[in-house]
């Protein structure tokens, strides 16, 4: 409508405002179950419910979090790319299509997170502060490897097994680059959540998952020009 000038400018802005917003409010929406034990988890101050809380969140996150999150990363793929989305369609669509191979990853990367979880806290009741560190620096890693992994299930047509691999020479072949992403992330989360509270159900999914593919993108295509 616009094509020039301020108002051309504006009505860009404000495209990209809406697509980002709308598509963090869909992803969010997929998972209220998870976000609403979360809530209940943070308030818990007994063990026991704790642990069921936490056992029940790493059951549902292969089945909702990740087919969710990696149909967010297609989206947002095509905003980069500036194809034309639907965004509730396209979200659903891609939902749809890659829900057996979300759910694998989300199964295989669940087991990780539970495994690194419970030996963090083992190794804090046993107060072995220097070993929980190495903890941390693993699941800083851990994180950006995530990452990683849903922009290149989205960006790469390849078999789950072949994924990983590939995406664990991705992210050691640009160390700055994928800790830079990880250090931002991290920041990003903690302003929001500590300060900026209202964007997050507007922007923080969105905005997270955009900054993910930049950098995914940029390592993988110096990748590939090297070959």
């Amino acid at each position: 409508m616009y094509s020039s000038g301020i108002m051309g400018r504006f009505y860009v802005i404000a495209e990209w405002i809406y697509k980002f917003t709308f598509a963090n409010i869909i992803w969010m929406v997929c998972n209220i179950p998870i976000i609403f034990i979360l809530i209940n988890l943070l308030l818990a101050d007994e063990m026991a419910v704790i642990l069921v809380l936490f056992t029940i969140t790493l059951l549902l996150s292969p089945f909702i979090f990740f087919p969710s999150t990696i149909a967010l990363f297609s989206v947002v793929n095509r905003f980069i790319k500036n194809e034309e989305v639907k965004l509730f369609s396209d979200f659903w669509s891609f939902y749809r299509e890659n829900y057996k191979k979300s759910m694998k990853i989300g199964m295989i990367s669940t087991v990780f997170w539970a495994v690194l979880i419970i030996d963090f806290f083992y190794v804090m009741k046993l107060g072995n502060v220097n070993l929980s560190y190495v903890f941390i620096v693993l699941g800083f890693f851990a994180f950006v490897y995530n990452l990683h992994v849903c922009s290149g299930a989205v960006y790469m047509d390849i078999k789950i097994r072949e994924l990983f691999k590939r995406v664990a020479v991705i992210m050691f072949s640009h160390p700055i680059l994928s800790m830079s992403l990880g250090l931002i992330s991290l920041t990003f989360l903690y302003v929001t959540t500590q300060w900026l509270t209202f964007l997050f159900p507007l922007f923080f999914g969105s905005i997270l998952v955009f900054l993910s593919l930049l950098v995914f993108i940029k390592i993988y295509s110096e990748m590939e020009k090297k070959h």
